[in-house]
């Protein structure tokens, strides 16, 4: 892909080359987040907005979700949990 060099003001601020927000598909206004491993390698991931980039990560379910359900079953045992929790 290539290297890019981008100078930090006095405030800490860089402006993200044009060639490196391509690549990233990030638009005007959007944010990125800086990931750092512990080797000191920093990656720069572009943050999604919607949830389209989600789809797939848990395969496919044997078969259809009732969102509304799932929603109701989730405060059901949320509630359960926090009624516990005060006795």
């Amino acid at each position: 892909m290539g290297r890019f060099e981008a100078k930090t003001s006095s405030k800490g601020q860089a402006t993200i080359p044009i060639e490196v927000r391509k690549a990233l598909g990030l638009p005007p206004g959007g944010s990125v987040q800086f990931v750092v491993d512990d080797n000191g390698k920093v990656s720069i991931v572009a943050k999604k907005s919607g949830l389209q980039h989600l789809r797939g990560i848990f395969g496919k379910p044997s078969e259809p979700v009732d969102i509304e359900e799932a929603i109701m079953e989730t405060i059901a045992e949320k509630t359960d949990l926090s009624r516990s929790g005060r006795e």
